[in-house]
Order: C-alpha cells, then structure tokens, then sequence
C-alpha cells in the first residue's frame, strides 16, 4: 500500500513511527534481537547489605517478550550457606529503637512497627520437638504442621528456625507457609470460629450466619478480637452438611443449623464460660 503525500507517493514502511522503527529490527519468528551481540551473565545470588537482591524466581524469564532471559543452575559455583543469625540482626537494624517483636524475633523490613504487626513473645522450648523431627529427617510442610500445632500459629521466630535447620532462607520458609490457606501467620484466638460457607451452609444461611458473628465480636472475618479470646473466619467444609449451617469451635466443638441470633447466644455463651 502506498500514500500520496504532496503528491509524491509514501509507503507505510517509510511513515512508520519511533516505534516502528524499534520493532522492525525484532525477528519476531525467531524472537532474537537482530544486530545485538550475544552475551551471558551470572546472577551471584548473595546478599547486599542484608537484603536478598535475587532469589532466582524465574519470574524475569518467563515474561521476557523476546525470550532473552534464561536462568539455569550451575554447579559449579557453591551455594551460598544461609545465616539466620544474621538475617534476624539485619530485619532488627532496621527497627527503631525500643521497638521489638518478641522472642528476638523482627517485623516486615522496610515497613513501620504497629501493634498489628508486632508478635508476641513465644517459648522457643516448645521448638525443640519440631527440631528434633527435622533431624530424623522430617520435611518442611511436616514442620510447618508441627509448629502450628505447638503455638496455634507459625510466628515468625519459628520459621527463621526451620529455615536454619534445613538451611534454606527466610524466603522460602514464608513461601510455602503463605501460600497454603491452612497456615496461619498470626496468632489467633482460644476460640477459633469456623462458619462452613460451603454449597449446603450457604444456602442454608452461611453469609448471615457469618455477619451475626462478626457483629456480636465486633471484627470482620478472619480477624481476631483485641482480648485475643476470638478469631472468626469461614472454612469451605466441616463435614456436617446434613446439618447445614454448620459452626465449629477450635478442632472438637460443632454446632449444627446454626442462626444469626443462636451465633450471637454461643459468643455470650462462650464469654460467660470464661468468667466463670
């Protein structure tokens, strides 16, 4: 196709943009920068003044739009120990003075403490059963239920310590405990509340049940009430669908056919228990 401009003819090639002119020296079949020279690089994958620049996510190369990134593994550099020690005195330089997280524990690096985000002190005594199963070769999920199970939560201190017995950094520790929803990384409450949201409780009134918890405690689901007595959040089966809307307390208490003003009678329930 050609254009008349001035009436001398101008082909689309030559109107082309800055842009164009970019991309017409892309092989988009063979996906290669044309006329750029070929090289190769190596990532050390260390830390710069304590904090990880690379930990070889891989993300970089599978959205590369010209395939020009490839991450391989190469034996013949070392991998790196990992320091736990100094991982924990790095995250707690960059603190402000007197703000702790308990246990020698830190926050979220680069972020400001607040009381949400502070952890509270924990008996690291516990720990050693789940030491003791990783030295008989237990793995790393294994450990993540085992902490969980100790302290009702996996807190931060006890990971760093996975971390140091498998040696593996922080970052793949926090990886795998973030990414499956049965893992909690706050502390919860003595009384956990599980509302089923499954098809038969939602049907049955789920949501509304759900909502009369969350008005009674005063917290939105998956949150915790400030006397550390209540957590509230939704789970997708208890197995009672017979008995739909089902309600569990902690890993024992069901309650079947449950209704927003039952859910409000059990937290008072509940919170009379306590008194008592």
């Amino acid at each position: 196709m050609a254009i008349k401009s001035n009436g001398k003819p101008k082909t689309a090639e030559s109107q082309g943009s800055s842009l164009y002119e970019v991309i017409k020296g892309i092989d988009f079949e063979k996906r290669e920068l044309l006329g750029k020279p070929q090289g190769r690089g190596l990532f050390d994958l260390v830390r710069d003044k304590g904090e990880l620049r690379c930990y070889a996510c891989t993300l970089c190369a599978r959205t590369c739009p010209t395939d020009c990134i490839e991450i391989d593994y190469c034996p013949e550099h070392p991998e790196l120990p990992f320091d736990a020690a100094a991982a924990r005195a790095a995250a707690m330089n960059a603190l402000p003075p007197g703000a702790s997280c308990g246990a020698g524990s830190a926050c979220l690096v680069g972020e400001e403490p607040t009381p949400r985000m502070l952890q509270p002190e924990i008996d690291m005594k516990l720990f050693d059963a789940v030491a003791a199963r990783l030295r008989d070769g237990s793995g790393l999920i294994e450990a993540l239920h085992t902490t969980q199970e100790t302290f009702g939560w996996l807190p931060r201190r006890a990971l760093e310590e996975i971390g140091a017995e498998l040696k593996l950094p922080f970052s793949r520790i926090y990886g795998v405990a973030s990414f499956y929803a049965q893992f909690r990384l706050e502390p919860v409450g003595k009384y956990v509340i599980s509302v089923c949201v499954g098809t038969a409780c939602h049907v049955a009134g789920a949501p509304l049940v759900a909502e009369a918890f969350g008005q009674e405690l005063e917290v939105a689901v998956g949150a915790t009430t400030t006397d550390m007595l209540f957590t509230l959040q939704t789970v997708n089966c208890v197995g009672a669908c017979a008995l739909a809307p089902a309600v569990r307390i902690g890993d024992e208490e069901t309650h079947g056919r449950m209704t927003p003003a039952n859910a409000r009678k059990l937290v008072k329930t509940l919170r009379r228990r306590e008194e008592a």
